[in-house]
């Protein structure tokens, strides 16, 4: 393969990873959206961004184990249909329970792509340049948070249902994977459909089950508490997750050396600076101040989430990157469409729903599992796993 056609498969692998926020991102126009649904409960709300992450959980196991079974471009150009269909469709929808089909539709195309976004890198790569990639995966993931949650906050003034407009950006992903993704070369591991699932798969799984749950509180009560403290409207949420993503984009492009560097601390400081955020946006009484915790908990998650694919996928073994990746994709998934019950859980139990309130509560959890993590990456190197396990 030459450099350039090289250079072309990254791209557009990479672009791939620009759609995997967008399901969450229409969080910026929740306050918009309430006024037109006014019978609406703010919990409905809120399961109509997390719905397409439940709906996506079958259907990434699906595509993981399809994966070593029939075509992985063809898993990747069907999601992308069910994408585009599912995510513009409530531009011309009336009515919420279609609006929620229409959403569950969108999760379906999500999953079915989802686990090719880092999967495809373990293919084609491997070592350091592997390790890189994976990082500018989720420098890539920020990239297209950024564009959809801007232009969906934007287009959310205008109308809500023009908000939805930013689901189009999959018709341009799609073509660059019809013309410059080749079916990637199967393994004899993959071809026989052996994989390795071990504990250390399995914890890595079920902490980053428990981290989204604590992440998803970021996207779920961000726009109620910028208007509820009157610091802006959809727009300043928009803003807020572009914050975010800003520090998840700087930590992600910089994974591949900031591992080197702190190999083994790399879980302890990304945990460490979620917990900034969320303490720090919990205390926030004014935009800029909210803003800045939305930043430090981007770098968090620019640090911890490629860090935990990187276990899911030395786990599992070569050449089956593409069924651990859908393994840890479909355990962040999980945890964001349990999250806004289990939120909600928490705020009745301490009769406060306060989405600050949830923000301090997540500072506080995010603090024990940094001190946690902290003690693991301690433990003489005889006693401790190979990379060190993940905290939620």
């Amino acid at each position: 393969m030459t450099m350039k056609h090289r250079l072309g498969l990254k791209l557009t692998i990479l672009s791939i990873s620009l759609l995997l926020m967008a399901r969450m991102t229409i969080s910026t126009a929740l306050a918009e959206i309430a006024r037109a649904f006014p019978h609406q409960s703010q919990a409905d709300l809120m399961n109509m961004v997390a719905l397409p992450s439940l709906v996506a959980i079958p259907f990434t196991v699906l595509s993981g184990f399809l994966s070593n079974r029939m075509s992985k471009k063809a898993i990747v150009l069907a999601g992308l249909v069910l994408f585009i269909l599912g995510g513009v469709g409530p531009m011309f929808l009336t009515d919420f329970t279609l609006i929620m089909f229409s959403r569950a539709l969108l999760g379906a195309g999500t999953g079915l792509f989802l686990p090719m976004s880092a999967g495809l890198f373990d293919d084609f790569f491997t070592g350091n340049e592997r390790n890189f990639l994976v990082g500018m995966q989720s420098a890539s993931v920020g990239i297209g948070n950024i564009i959809t949650s801007l232009l969906a906050g934007v287009l959310a003034t205008l109308s809500w249902r023009l908000s939805f407009l930013i689901y189009a950006l999959g018709a341009l992903v799609l073509v660059a994977v019809i013309f410059k993704l080749p079916e990637p070369p199967r393994s004899a591991a993959a071809s026989e459909g052996k994989a390795t699932f071990n504990g250390r798969l399995l914890l890595a799984l079920v902490c980053s089950l428990l981290y989204a749950v604590l992440y998803f509180a970021f996207y779920g009560f961000l726009a109620f508490i910028i208007e509820g403290r009157h610091m802006g409207n959809a727009a300043a949420a928009g803003i807020g997750i572009v914050s975010m993503t800003l520090g998840s984009i700087l930590a992600g492009a910089a994974f591949g050396f900031t591992l080197r560097k702190l190999r083994h601390f790399m879980l302890p400081i990304g945990l460490l600076l979620n917990m900034i955020g969320f303490l720090v946006m919990a205390l926030a009484g004014t935009l800029p101040a909210l803003l800045a915790g939305a930043f430090a908990l981007g770098l968090g998650f620019g640090l911890v989430m490629p860090y935990a694919c990187m276990v899911c996928m030395d786990a599992a073994g070569k050449g089956n990157g593409t069924l651990a990746t859908g393994l840890f994709m479909t355990a962040l998934s999980l945890g964001t469409a349990v999250s806004p019950l289990i939120l909600e859980l928490i705020g009745k139990l301490a009769h406060n729903h306060d989405g600050q309130f949830i923000f301090r509560l997540c500072a506080y959890a995010f603090l024990a599992t940094t001190a946690v993590s902290i003690v693991m990456a301690l433990r003489p190197k005889g006693k401790r796993a190979e990379v060190a396990p993940l905290g939620a």
